[in-house]
């Protein structure tokens, strides 16, 4: 799904200022767990290929917002 619809179906579900805390809270958690993994694996930071961390982020609370009745 378009990045635009997942954002819109959250603030559909718990309104605008709320949906756009948790997926920030989301994106900082998906960058923490790539830094972690990369440092405990000792590799460098910031390779050749990009991680789209808010696109995770935003199908995280997407799922997130979908179980809730």
């Amino acid at each position: 799904m378009d990045k635009k619809l997942l954002m819109k179906s959250i603030t559909d579900k718990v309104g605008r200022e709320k949906g756009i805390e948790m997926v920030m809270q989301a994106y900082n958690t998906e960058l923490l767990t790539t830094w972690i993994a990369r440092i405990e694996a000792n590799k460098p930071l910031g390779g050749p290929q990009r991680h789209d961390h808010l696109g995770d982020a935003l199908e995280r609370v997407s799922e997130v917002c979908k179980l809730a009745p």
